[in-house]
């Protein structure tokens, strides 16, 4: 029996049963190159010796260097707007995948960055931040968040994911709460420009008297952020420019830019620091209900509270009543004072938990009604509008300026001379009142 015939012989169907089919193996493969935390979210060093990019713009890419290459692909939301040059040496943040239909082992590269950029950007931050620190900017005093915001000023990227995210968290934990988005560039050439404008905005809504004026509510804190990026799309937060109108705005800032690199200078400089947009909105906006189920628990909890003090109390006068009417007559008077310093102490008590109670419920129902005069006040603003909207197209307004509507007897409007006929009655309505005519001669234009 020659080899080919053994084989074979020996592919029973048990064999044949336990055989993994190719697409599980590969998958299998994948798998455990994804769980594996040393093949994950790598840095890499190296030259690109081949890139493009596809109509997609998705950009592949091969990295080498003496002893080694590796393929990789950059997805279009990823990849930078540039080409990079082949040859360009460069540093990349990647995790290795294996890619199922040909079994292909490739690097998804989130981040890219040319080695000569980095050094040269990098250099002007750390003496930005330098500078910084000598001017004492980093070592003064972080202004708190507001318990409970009346009015957020957000700077972000205009009709951004991280815009839509904001403005969802935010009123899915305070409905109604006013926000006020000012849309901006983030990236690019413009970006510190257009984030330091968005500040000076966001520094006149925290002016009372502006704000008045606009029948809304001073920003009492603003975000500025923007989502994930790679550190050229970040920099404008690293600039100057930027720290500055961070520094200088009247009302705590939070930096709120989604990265995983070192610190930017606008976290630094800010008086929180938020890891992503999202993050910040958590940090800012209570979720309403969590504070009024708070107040609600605390109302209970300070009624127990003098509840189980007067039955203590109560209890503890029954047992004196009881031995001072056993004591000696050379004791009564001690008993006596000892009881009236008692009843004091009670009154003082109570006195001051009814008050410390009395405080909070106000303090709570004033931070309640705020929200609901914020919430009626918007919808003011709307019922105004709308009723502006109506007064201009009354046709009422049109006769009071002179002009007149022509009716049939039956009602019906004239809008043509073709409607009519010489010696055809017509009511003329006028702004205050109807004429009563008839057509003598009909001339068309």
């Amino acid at each position: 029996m020659n080899a080919r015939r053994a084989s074979a012989c020996m592919l029973t169907p048990e064999v044949l049963g336990s055989a993994l089919p190719v697409g599980r193996f590969v998958l299998g493969l994948r798998r455990l190159l994804n769980e594996e935390p040393t093949l994950q979210h790598q840095m890499l060093r190296g030259e690109i010796a081949r890139w493009s990019r596809a109509r997609s713009g998705h950009v592949y890419l091969t990295l080498r260097d003496d002893d080694g290459s590796i393929d990789a692909v950059m997805w279009s939301s990823r990849a930078p707007r540039m080409d990079l040059e082949e040859g360009s040496e460069v540093v990349v943040i990647g995790s290795v995948d294996l890619y199922p239909t040909r079994g292909h082992l490739q690097l998804q590269v989130a981040s890219i960055h040319a080695v000569d950029t980095i050094g040269e950007l990098e250099a002007e931050r750390r003496k930005l931040i330098a500078a910084l620190k000598a001017e004492g900017v980093l070592d003064r005093p972080r202004r708190p968040l507001p318990a409970l915001p009346r009015h957020v000023a957000i700077v972000i990227g205009s009709q951004s994911a991280a815009e839509a995210d904001v403005l969802r968290l935010s009123e899915d934990r305070w409905p109604g709460l006013r926000r006020t988005v000012i849309g901006v560039l983030v990236q690019g050439e413009k970006a510190a420009e257009e984030l330091a404008r968005g500040l000076r905005v966001a520094a006149r809504l925290a002016d009372p008297i502006y704000a008045a004026s606009r029948g809304a509510p001073p920003v009492d804190v603003i975000i500025v952020g923007r989502g994930g990026g790679s550190t050229e799309d970040l920099w404008a937060f690293n600039l100057e420019r930027v720290a500055r109108a961070v520094v200088s705005m009247p009302v705590p800032v939070v930096s709120a830019v989604g990265h995983e690199s070192d610190v930017l200078v606008s976290d630094l400089v800010a008086d929180v620091r938020a890891s992503t947009p999202s993050d910040a909105v958590e940090r800012v906006v209570p979720v309403r209900s969590d504070l009024e189920q708070h107040h609600d628990d605390l109302a209970l909890r300070l009624e127990a509270s003098a509840a189980r003090r007067f039955a203590e109390t109560r209890q503890h006068h029954r047992l004196l009543r009881h031995r001072l009417a056993g004591a000696p007559a050379s004791g009564l008077s001690r008993a006596r004072g000892q009881l009236g310093d008692l009843r004091s102490r009670l009154d003082q008590t109570v006195d001051a938990r009814l008050t410390e109670t009395a405080n909070r419920l106000v303090e709570r129902g004033h931070a309640l009604q705020r929200a609901v005069d914020v919430h009626l006040g918007r919808q003011r603003e709307r019922l105004a509008g709308l009723g502006a909207a109506l007064r201009t197209t009354d046709p009422r307004k049109v006769l009071e300026r002179g002009y007149g509507m022509l009716q049939q007897p039956d009602g019906s409007v004239i809008g043509s001379v073709g409607d009519v006929a010489v010696g055809d009655a017509l009511m003329v309505h006028l702004a205050d009142g109807t004429v009563t005519t008839a057509v003598e001669d009909v001339h068309r234009t």
